[in-house]
């Protein structure tokens, strides 16, 4: 069977040894009109094709004043939000952006250059998805990109399912050019990118034989601080956050560098843990609260930049040369080095609070657990606590403490070193056009963060430790190497032994090796029927050794997550492009490709052009594609991450029925309690284990376009696409909810021996807050409320889940594209061109059961606009020209799905179920950005430039599900101006 189908691809795409050679003058006319498409091995006559492809030119990126492909991708309908280098930090794939067409995610685009893939970015995406980093794309030399908004597996293989990016760099350059640009915002001071380019190039090909030719591109953007940013969020947010700015503390707590000397405090045993604190001696900025005083510090500066630095440079140099009079030798070569830091301040020492919960790669499914320890009972520094406070927990204390020894350690940096070297030789064997080439590619990803707590440090800082054999809780040494009350050198050594700088290192490889063969079969009516036929090679490697300390649980809610694989492709491909008559074509294509432990893949790809009338053209493409499970999701290893958001059920029903309950309080303290208590449990961090699943399958799909371009002349065309995109058998990460509703269906709430299931104990916090809830109850004016009882915990707080990858899932996607242009001489008034695109949205559906039918069709909910679309508006005027870009996003529902609008819809003006602005309870609104461009040649080789982004000043509107409130697709910096230059030296 599988040899039928074999012999089936095989003949479809014309596999036949028979061959017309053509007239020479026809040969030499082809040659001038043949041109590479993307999506095609076959050079065509012209760019017609049956699949769409949208192309943007280096002058088009320039006028988008585009500093990078990112910002380039943000003009595409078709392109959807993706990751972004700017907001990646702590996310597990920090420093790096991707590109996600039709939203099928970046594991569903291929990204090339110059037609071959490369190599994947060293920290995957959620630990799964790997992709490429379109940060590491040398921009200086880029000619054009054209993308392919169709599935291109039967040409490329794998990963070309919802399309292809193909970064095109120039053939040849001669001369020299500098160009350099500066973007600033007045509404955020700090606030800045900057760029500077170097294109250069010597030798002429058709004299010298030679063409050598290099580009230098420098980037650079600055830290944007939480403190620069905090006040300028949407108004809605402060509304719902009411005390967000006061948290901070500005105006009265302890600015940076000023000691603050920490608040200590007890539970009293003898009063049900009720808590009880009190400002350590010398605290000059304290406030008093139900439980005592406390003193406070200035915490904005400490906090998380809104914005990382960014400094990248890119090599690129690219060479061609004359071998014979039919062969030619070409090689490129390509560099970048990526380095991008932000700020997370110093840590605080705080006794007894939340228990960390991590599993780690050496101690197996044992959780690793990290509570910051207690002051004893004889600790130097509860020397001046008060006899009262002393009485209550037996002499000892928790204390709360900012420790500010060892400013600038804190934060994080991702480094990048990413390149690719290939050479190759093209040329002619008879009819036969001949192209072959070796490809090196690789990146050398590196993490470095400072904020997790090494236990071996911590302890030499604060230790050693003891227990106290009663009350089980662990104590500090009563005379610890670090000094609180004092900010010194020593002690900030001790913090870097503390919390270390510890590295997680990646390392991944591309060796690629290609050869093909294109040229003419016979003469059909239409024309030649030309084939290609190739064959591909491929070595991909993938390693993270981790982190030894990380491995052996040693540095909290980090597990040492480790990969380590390497596998080897082939595959056989080939094309046919079949002229049935001069208005109807077909083409055909088919790609094998072989990967370890599953069978070969079969690609079929047919498409057909036919033009009824000269002026127009149908089109229409069926294809399958497949994305191959990569290494991270099927080699060896395990991800030992954390899981944010997760919903513990039993602890967030118990926490929230004594938090409801102390909201009814006649007593202040205990309604404040309540309140900060509400919802606390909902949302939490747990460890998290999954291990790699090298029985995977690849995902498949089914993809299918029709369309019709119009040309009325050569001033106006319009196309029009329909698309379609079935993905089935999707690999996917089981989710943690569904592993935890199963573990407490088959075990119970407590979980007790479930393998994949751990709970925390019950902490001294928790008998505090079950304490308060009964000394409320105790209280005679509260009777009526605490008719019902005293609600109390009977768990501990989830701590780790165990989960595993799976193909399991499918998702059906379709609508419209719609591309026009139309350009117009206006005569003395210089020449005016019109663009717009635009992608309708039809159906998004998601099946994650792997049953019959869909859930339901998403579109128009949360995060699925039914419309993106773009118009540009371009004039040119003797030495002057200017360009506006007007990008839309429609508006959606607030609720991700139809059963998320029961509770979050325009009656209730919530988005999960937090009040929205009062102007947008029918939905997430609408928005548009207008960007302009003005250029003016003053001189033959120089070109002065200004873009104006954000012409309107349009500002985020808040957004519940938005980091900090907002959509980061859109942006806090309002308008953004910025000035370039480029001249041509020769």
């Amino acid at each position: 069977m599988r040899l039928t189908k074999l012999a089936a691809a095989l003949f479809a795409v014309g596999f036949a040894s028979s061959s017309v050679a053509a007239e020479d003058d026809d040969k030499k006319q082809e040659k001038v009109q043949k041109v590479e498409v993307t999506g095609s091995s076959i050079k065509r006559v012209n760019a017609e094709t049956a699949s769409p492809i949208q192309i943007i030119d280096a002058k088009q990126i320039e006028s988008m004043g585009a500093r990078t492909l990112m910002q380039v991708l943000d003009n595409l309908p078709a392109a959807r939000p993706a990751q972004q280098d700017f907001r990646s930090m702590f996310t597990g794939s920090d420093g790096a952006s991707q590109a996600n067409l039709r939203g099928l995610g970046a594991q569903g685009t291929l990204i090339l250059l110059n037609g071959r893939r490369l190599s994947f970015y060293g920290a995957p995406e959620g630990f799964q998805t790997q992709f490429v980093n379109i940060d590491a794309i040398p921009a200086a030399a880029i000619e054009r990109m054209e993308v392919l908004t169709d599935g291109a597996s039967a040409v490329y293989g794998s990963d070309a399912v919802a399309g292809v990016i193909n970064i095109i760099t120039k053939k040849s350059y001669n001369g020299l050019q500098a160009s350099a640009a500066i973007d600033s915002s007045r509404d955020v001071k700090s606030y800045g990118e900057r760029q500077a380019s170097a294109l250069f190039g010597f030798g002429d090909l058709a004299k010298d034989n030679y063409n050598v030719y290099g580009s230098v591109n420098l980037y650079k953007r600055d830290r944007i601080a939480l403190e620069d940013t905090y006040l300028k969020r949407p108004a809605q947010f402060y509304k719902n956050n009411p005390s967000y700015i006061s948290n901070f503390r500005i105006a009265e707590g302890s600015q940076p560098g000023v000691l603050n000397t920490g608040t200590l405090f007890v539970f009293d045993k003898n009063a049900n843990n009720k808590r009880y604190q009190q400002a350590a001696s010398g605290c000059s900025t304290f406030i008093t609260e139900g439980a005592g005083t406390r003193c406070i510090w200035n915490t904005l500066p400490y906090s998380l930049d809104t914005g990382p630095t960014s400094d990248r440079a890119t090599i690129f140099v690219s060479g061609r040369m004359n071998l014979s009079q039919d062969w030619e030798g070409f090689a490129e070569v390509a560099y970048t080095d990526i380095d991008m830091r932000g700020e997370n301040g110093p840590r605080s020492f705080s006794s007894g609070g939340g228990t960390a919960n991590w599993y780690s790669r050496n101690t197996g499914t044992t959780l690793n657990t990290f509570t910051y320890p207690y002051l004893g009972p004889n600790n130097v520094y509860l020397k001046n606590m008060s006899q009262d406070l002393k009485d209550k927990m037996g002499g000892a204390a928790g204390l709360t403490y900012l420790m500010q020894d060892a400013q600038g350690h804190f934060g994080q940096q991702n480094t990048d070193k990413t390149y690719r070297a290939m050479a190759g030789v093209r040329g002619t064997l008879g009819q036969w056009d001949v192209e072959s080439a070796l490809a090196v590619a690789g990146s050398h990803s590196t993490l470095f963060q400072t904020i997790n707590v090494n236990k071996d440090g911590f302890e030499k800082a604060f230790g050693p430790f003891t227990v106290d054999p009663i009350t089980k809780r662990t104590y500090i040494a009563d005379n610890p190497a670090y000094q609180f009350g004092v900010i010194s050198e020593k002690n900030a050594e001790l913090l870097r032994q503390a919390y270390p700088t510890f590295d997680i290192q990646s390392w991944t490889k591309l060796i690629t090796w290609d050869a093909k063969l294109e040229g003419s079969l016979f003469k059909m009516s239409g024309g030649d029927a030309r084939a290609a036929f190739g064959v591909n090679l491929m070595r991909e490697e993938f390693e993270t050794p981790g982190n030894q300390d990380a491995a052996n649980g040693k540095i909290t809610q980090q597990g040492g997550s480790w990969f380590d694989g390497s596998r080897t492709i082939s595959a056989v491909f080939a094309e046919g492009i079949f002229p049935f008559a001069k208005n109807l074509e077909v083409n055909t294509a088919a790609r094998i490709d072989k990967y370890p432990n599953f069978s070969a893949n079969i690609a079929p790809k047919v498409g057909v052009t036919y033009r009824p009338v000269s002026d127009l053209l149908v089109r229409s493409t069926y294809s399958q594609g497949f994305r191959a499970p990569n290494l991270a999701e099927s080699g060896v290893g395990g991800v030992y991450a954390q899981r944010g958001g997760m919903r513990d059920k039993v602890r967030c029903d118990e926490t929230n029925a004594i938090a409801n309950l102390l909201i009814k309080s006649v007593t202040t303290t205990d309604q404040d309690l309540g309140k900060s208590l509400l919802n606390s449990n909902c949302s939490i961090n747990i460890g998290g284990l999954t291990p790699p699943n090298p029985n995977l399958q690849p995902e498949k799909a089914k993809i299918s376009t029709l369309g019709l371009v119009y040309q009325a002349s050569k001033q106006f065309d319009v196309s029009l696409d329909y698309w379609f995109v079935y993905r089935r058998n999707e690999i996917v990460r089981q989710d943690f909810t569904e592993v935890y509703d199963q573990a407490v269906e088959k075990y119970g709430p407590a979980l007790i021996g479930a393998p994949n299931a751990v709970r925390a104990p019950i902490t001294d916090f928790d008998k505090a807050n079950m304490a308060a809830v009964a000394g409320m109850c105790a209280n005679p004016a509260n009777a009526t409320a605490c008719a019902g009882g005293v609600p109390k915990y009977s768990v501990g707080i989830l701590a780790g889940l165990t989960n595993k990858y799976m193909n399991r899932g499918r998702t059906m996607i379709d609508g419209f594209d719609i591309d026009a242009h139309a350009r117009f001489d206006l005569g003395g008034y210089g020449k005016l061109n019109l663009g717009s695109s635009a992608t309708i949205m039809n159906r998004n559906a998601y099946n994650g059961d792997d049953g019959y039918g869909f859930s339901q069709n998403y579109v128009g909910y949360y995060g699925n606009p039914k419309l993106r679309a773009n118009l540009n508006v371009g004039w040119q005027y003797g030495d002057f020209s200017s360009n506006l870009f007007v990008n839309y996003t429609g508006g959606t529902k607030w609720a991700y799905d139809k059963n998320d609008a029961l509770s979050n819809n325009p009656q209730t003006c919530t988005a999960t179920g937090v009040a929205v602005a009062p102007n947008h309870c029918g939905g997430a609104p609408a928005f548009k950005t207008v960007n302009l461009s003005l250029a003016w040649t003053p001189i033959k080789d120089l070109r002065l430039g200004m873009n104006i982004k954000n012409v309107l000043n349009t500002k985020p509107f808040f957004d519940p599900y938005g980091w900090e409130g907002y959509n980061h697709s859109l942006n806090l910096f309002g308008r953004v101006i910025s000035v370039s230059a480029s001249y041509k030296f020769m």
